[in-house]
């Protein structure tokens, strides 16, 4: 009976986590769409900054490259605060690691989200800054992230910066990449919009208008390239959102499954052994009936 009880208790047990896997799956699909929704208005935000290169990109030399005698490179790590998203967080910090195992002294990290942390704080490397967000983040939350990354251009302590984050192709496929956001090129940013799914073509012929710039270049080309800094940088974090959101969606759908397999499997387990509990007792009394009568 001791061994009903033990099987009744983890069926119990199992169905429990069950349940509780099946509401963080749900809570993870409603993230996902929300955080999907907030990338499509970034997207639409970043037209209207296409529009602005298109038209100015070539007469102010926007894509200029612009290099400093330093070797030292800064690497933004976007990572998750949270467990439970599969192995989004441990690819992508193997893909950093792979790339920088032999250049520790010339890297510094700036690491988003405590599992990130953790990972660079045990391997050695030099972290600068960390920071956590929140799953609905706002821009003032970025702040920080904003701040150092323009300190450390006007300072010109870096040769080359780039970001790290688990890209979102679709919600069972998130792969860890890469972007260089300093020196930025024509075709570093290209390639970035088109990663994102923006189909977007220069159009030539707008170069030869003649263009009214205000207050004058050298500022305007500053704010151009801090919106283009800090869209790179939330679209980056947006797309490791909404990878995360996606992995732990499918960790809890896989761990609700597993459940009801093993729920399934224990219940089989507890109805044999009760049938061979009842089996033992009609056995037991069957033969003490015979030794009475004989």
């Amino acid at each position: 009976m001791a061994n009903l009880k033990q099987i009744h208790n983890k069926i119990k047990s199992v169905s429990n986590l069950s349940k509780i896997t099946s509401a963080l799956e749900i809570v993870s699909t409603i993230k996902l769409q929300k955080t999907k929704d907030k990338s499509d208005a970034l997207k639409n935000y970043l037209l209207d900054l296409m529009m602005i290169l298109n038209s100015v990109g070539n007469k102010l030399d926007l894509f200029k490259p612009k290099e400093n005698e330093t070797k030292k490179t800064l690497n933004v790590i976007i990572s998750t605060d949270r467990g439970q998203c599969g192995s989004i967080n441990a690819k992508l910090l193997r893909f950093v690691n792979d790339e920088h195992k032999d250049t520790k002294e010339d890297s510094d990290f700036y690491v988003v989200g405590k599992k990130g942390l953790s990972y660079i704080s045990r391997g050695g490397y030099n972290v600068v800054g960390t920071l956590s967000i929140k799953d609905d983040f706002k821009d003032e939350d970025l702040l920080p992230l904003y701040d150092f990354l323009k300190i450390a251009l006007e300072k010109r302590e870096y040769k080359e910066i780039k970001i790290y984050f688990n890209f979102f192709k679709n919600s069972l496929t998130q792969i860890p990449t890469s972007i260089q956001l300093f020196p930025l090129s024509m075709d570093v940013f290209q390639r970035f919009v088109g990663d994102l799914g923006i189909e977007y073509k220069y159009n030539v012929n707008i170069w030869k208008k003649e263009l009214l710039i205000e207050p004058n270049p050298r500022e305007f080309l500053k704010e151009v390239y801090r919106q283009m800094r800090s869209y790179m940088v939330t679209a980056a974090i947006i797309q490791n959102k909404t990878g995360e959101h996606a992995a732990r969606m499918i960790a809890m759908k896989n761990a609700k499954d597993n459940s009801k397999s093993i729920i399934n499997s224990l219940t089989l387990s507890f109805n044999k052994a009760r049938q061979a509990s009842v089996t033992q007792e009609i056995s037991e009394i069957v033969s003490a009936k015979i030794a009475l009568e004989d």
